[in-house]
C-alpha cells in the first residue's frame, strides 16, 4: 500500500498554477535610484507587495512577512515593494525602510517613481487596489492610503501566476510554495 501511494505521489503532477494576467511595460525607481523596467524582470521569479513608509500598522506586517519570503527564498527570487506613497517615500527614504526591515537590496528592492506610474503598475498589471483617502480630514497615517494586503507573484516570462493575501495564516509560507513551484517550470 505504501508503494502505491508513495508511486502515486511522485508521478502525479505539480500544482501548476494558472495564468492571471501580464506585466506590461513599467518605469519605476529602486531605493538605490537606478531605474526598473519590465525587462528587470527576465529570468526570475518575483514576488511583489505594496505598502508605504509612513504606515504605523499594516504595512510593518506586510514587510515582516516579505522579510521571511527573503529568508527562504532559493536563488532565481526577486522581491519588489511598491509605495502607495511616492511623493514622500523617495529612493532615500525607501531605503532607510528597507534597511530597517533587513531588505537585502540584491534580492528585495522597493519601487517609486510618477504617482500616475506607480498606481497604473500596481492596480493594471498586479491588479493590487490602491488609492488615496478622499478623506481630507483624516489626520491618520494609518489612513493616509488605502491598499491591497497582499503579494503578487509573477513568473520568467512577466505573467501573473498567484496571489496570497497577507493576512491569510502562513501566508508567507504560502508564497514560497508558489516561488518553488514556479521555479520548477
Amino acid at each position: 500500500m505504501l508503494a502505491v501511494t508513495v508511486g502515486y505521489w511522485l508521478s502525479s503532477p505539480a500544482e501548476t498554477l494558472p495564468i492571471i494576467g501580464h506585466v506590461h511595460e513599467f518605469t519605476l525607481t529602486n531605493q538605490l535610484g537606478a531605474p526598473v523596467t519590465r525587462v528587470s524582470l527576465a529570468d526570475k521569479v518575483h514576488v511583489f507587495n505594496i505598502i508605504f513608509s509612513r504606515c504605523p500598522t499594516q504595512c510593518h506586517i506586510l514587510s515582516h512577512q516579505m522579510a521571511q519570503v527573503q529568508r527562504g527564498s532559493p536563488d532565481g527570487v526577486a522581491l519588489w515593494s511598491l509605495t502607495a506613497d511616492p511623493e514622500y517615500d523617495t529612493p532615500a527614504v525607501l531605503a532607510r525602510y528597507g534597511a530597517d526591515h533587513g531588505a537585502n537590496p540584491a534580492v528585495w528592492q522597493f519601487l517609486t517613481g510618477p504617482k500616475r506610474e506607480v498606481y497604473r503598475f500596481a492596480s493594471a498589471d498586479l491588479l493590487f487596489s490602491v488609492m488615496e483617502n478622499a478623506n481630507p480630514k483624516s489626520t491618520r497615517l494609518d489612513e493616509l492610503f488605502i491598499h491591497s494586503a497582499d503579494f503578487v507573484l509573477v513568473d520568467r516570462q512577466g505573467r501573473l501566476r498567484a496571489v496570497v493575501h497577507g493576512e491569510e495564516p502562513h501566508a508567507d509560507r504560502k508564497v514560497l510554495k508558489y516561488v518553488r513551484a514556479l521555479l520548477r517550470e
